[in-house]
């Protein structure tokens, strides 16, 4: 049985919707994907806000509020939808989780996670949640 998580990724103050995804498409992932080799998720699934760019002035803007960059909501309120992209990996099992995970998160793999992160991501909020069962409902 497969085994999944989710990150719920913030931009960083000061960084474009369109910099924090070209970032995390071209120079992160590819970087997530290397440094974890045969230890990769079976999938990693990048879903981004869509955001409009607003007549806020720039100033009001700070990167966490999206003032200037509002997601295009169509049920909630702008607040529900502070974070920048939901990405989901998914695991074959339990023990491919715990293998990626420690070889992510610990020496020079984590070093270079960390400092690849400053380029696009505000590290201070970063939330990580484990998921139960999924279910698909197709046409």
């Amino acid at each position: 049985m497969t085994i999944s998580f989710l990150i719920f990724a913030y931009r960083k103050p000061g960084t474009t919707p369109e910099h924090f995804q070209t970032y995390y498409e071209e120079t992160h992932a590819p970087l997530l994907r290397e440094l974890a080799g045969d230890t990769f998720p079976l999938s990693h699934t990048r879903r981004y806000v869509s955001r409009t760019t607003a007549a806020a002035p720039a100033a009001a803007d700070d990167g966490h509020n999206n003032a200037g960059h509002p997601a295009v909501v169509l049920r909630g309120e702008q607040a529900d939808f502070e974070y920048d992209c939901c990405s989901e990996l998914v695991f074959a099992d339990a023990a491919a989780l715990e293998a990626f995970k420690a070889r992510m998160t610990t020496g020079e793999n984590a070093a270079r996670i960390a400092a690849d992160e400053e380029h696009f991501l505000d590290r201070s909020r970063l939330p990580m949640v484990l998921l139960s069962a999924t279910h698909t409902t197709t046409k």
